[in-house]
Formats: structure tokens, C-alpha cells, sequence
């Protein structure tokens, strides 16, 4: 079995920059391509068990998620994942839907290197404990009971970015479906698109807002209400991906014609909107992005061989992005 000192011998390059390349840590890319090719030739494949006693570190990194069965979920999953296998990270992914099993402490016992978590309100305390152990970084909630790194949608933004379409096609009589106010990026959401309307002397009416949970059926069933209502809206906000889904099965099951009879802007969903006729406008999250600098944040606070991090939190805020289509009807003055 090839051994660094075969590599040794067909690049000419010394051990520790060998050693440094297949620890994670950065070389010279004339070295790096040079390791690549003898590691190849040789068929070498690295001794992550070994590695790991000699570093005291596993080589692998917890995922921390509320479900796994959603687009934005697995998606984060896929980003962290393909970023940390460059560098000879594995990712090990555990969901925690509720505080009944330590999903954290799991995780822990598994040796993990450190952690990118989608928190839930469960999930403070366990990640909190954590944070004395491995990097923590943290995703889609800003917890303020987390003093940590993380990388997050700015919610408010992509909210008020929703309500700004709307009001310059000319709607007034505008409807919002979102999920319950304690989960921060619903509230955010809502808040930012409610505070864009206030601005320009709009408000909702009661009957136009529906909150439930983050589900198809909550979309579809309050969607249904709203166009039984004789001063149904023009125009309505749906701020998470399975509330856009129900949304646009109740719409044509009304038998209203998408973008004529009833705008909607929906979120998320980029493959949806080119399903829908005429194309669903929707407010989209970076997703990918998010994942892949979370999994860059944590990669740099393990490397202590590369530019140091300052000590203090890391927190980005990456803008939504309006992806137009022809659901927004433009209302005459």
C-alpha cells in the first residue's frame, strides 16, 4: 500500500508538505496538483483513522437540522456537504424535531469536529453546552442565546422586497400567508413585508392574514379563505416554500386564472415557478450560498494553520433575490 514516502519519491516535495496537504490545510497550488497526480498514480487512499489519532480530531462534522423533509433543509445538507469534502471533511447529518432525544449530545458522542445546526428552540441549551466543546455556526436563526458564528437570510429585507413589487404594480388590497410568529424567520418575514406597506400608507386587514404551521395544507386551506372572502385581495405574499405550494394548488382548484385574476409572490421554489403558467414571481434565499459559507466559517475556525478568524462571532446577512415571472398582475392607477 502506498505510503507518503511513495509520494515523496515521485514528487520531490518534502513530508510536512505532503502531510499539510492531506490534513486540509493549504500548499501551493503547483504542490497540490503535483500530490494529486502522484496520489492517483499510486492509488493512494489516506488513513483517515490514523490522521485523526495523530490530530485529535475525526475528520467530521455534525449537521444539526429540524427535518429532513424539505428543499431548503436538504439543500443545506447537499452545500455543507459538497464544501467540506474538498478538504477531506465527512458531514454526518441528524435531525431534531423535537427536545425528546439529545440530538446535539448524539453528535458529540460521535466525536464530531464541530457543528452547523438549524437550530430549534429545543436545541439552545444542547448547542449551548456544545459551544465549550467544538465550533458552533449556526444557520437560518440568529438565536440571541447563541453568542456564535453563523449565516442567515436577511429576513426583513426579503419581506419588505415582496411588498415593494406588489405596491408598484399598483395593489392595495394585499394578503400575506406566513408561519407562526415565534419562528424568527416567519416573523421577520412578515414584519418586513407589513412594515414596507405601513410606509406607503397600506395596511392588512385582519381577514387578509393567515398564520399555521409551516405546511402545504396551511397555504392551501388559508388561500381558500381568503378567496371566499367578498373583499378578497388582489394580491397575495406566501413567505415560505410549502405555503407557496398549497397557495398555488388552492388557486387552481378556484379555477382563478394565476397573474389575471389573483397575483401571488411566492418563496422559494425556483424549480415550481417554471412549473406554473403563467411563471410564479418568488422571493428566493441564496440557499447554496448559505451552506456553502457556513461550512467555509467552520472549516476556518478548525484550520488554525491558515488566517485566523477574529475571536469575536462571525455573522453574515446575505440578501433574497427576486426572481420575476408573470404571477403579479399590474393593476391600473
Amino acid at each position: 500500500m502506498a505510503t507518503y514516502k511513495d509520494i515523496q519519491r515521485e514528487t520531490g516535495l518534502s513530508l510536512a508538505t505532503i502531510s499539510k496537504y492531506f490534513n486540509g490545510r493549504t500548499v501551493l497550488e503547483s504542490n497540490r496538483a503535483a500530490i494529486e497526480a502522484a496520489a492517483a498514480a499510486l492509488d493512494f487512499r489516506p488513513n483517515a483513522m490514523a490522521r485523526g489519532l495523530r490530530s485529535r480530531r475525526s475528520g467530521t462534522v455534525g449537521v444539526v437540522l429540524p427535518a429532513l423533509n424539505n428543499d431548503f433543509h436538504l439543500t443545506i445538507i447537499a452545500g455543507v456537504e459538497a464544501a467540506l469534502r474538498s478538504v477531506g471533511v465527512s458531514v454526518i447529518v441528524a435531525a431534531s424535531p423535537s427536545g425528546e432525544e439529545d440530538t446535539v449530545g448524539l453528535l458529540l458522542s460521535q466525536m464530531v469536529d464541530g457543528i452547523i445546526a438549524v437550530p430549534s428552540g429545543h436545541d439552545i441549551e444542547p448547542l449551548r453546552a456544545a459551544m465549550r466543546r467544538v465550533p458552533v455556526v449556526l444557520i437560518d436563526w440568529a438565536a440571541d442565546e447563541l453568542h456564535t458564528d453563523g449565516v442567515f437570510l436577511d429576513n426583513a429585507g426579503a419581506g419588505a422586497t415582496a411588498a415593494r413589487l406588489l405596491l408598484d404594480h399598483g395593489h392595495r388590497r394585499i394578503a400575506i400567508v406566513a408561519g407562526p410568529p415565534s419562528v424568527s424567520t416567519m416573523r421577520l418575514r412578515a414584519s418586513g413585508f407589513t412594515e414596507r406597506l405601513a410606509e406607503a400608507g397600506v395596511a392588512i386587514s385582519p381577514e387578509h392574514e393567515a398564520r399555521g404551521p409551516l405546511i402545504v395544507r396551511t397555504g392551501h386551506d388559508s388561500i381558500t379563505g381568503f378567496l371566499a372572502l367578498r373583499d378578497r385581495p388582489t394580491a397575495i405574499f406566501c413567505a415560505n416554500y410549502e405555503l407557496t405550494l398549497g397557495a398555488l394548488i388552492a388557486i387552481n382548484e378556484s379555477g382563478l386564472r394565476l397573474g389575471r385574476d389573483i397575483s401571488l409572490v411566492g418563496f422559494d421554489g425556483a424549480e415550481l415557478a417554471q412549473a406554473t403558467v403563467p411563471r410564479l414571481t418568488v422571493i428566493a434565499q441564496p440557499t447554496q450560498d448559505i451552506a456553502t459559507r457556513a461550512a467555509d466559517l467552520l472549516r476556518r475556525r478548525l484550520d488554525t494553520s491558515g488566517p485566523a478568524l477574529p475571536r469575536s462571532p462571525v455573522v453574515q446577512f446575505l440578501p433574497a433575490q427576486l426572481v420575476p415571472g408573470g404571477s403579479v398582475e399590474r393593476l391600473n392607477d
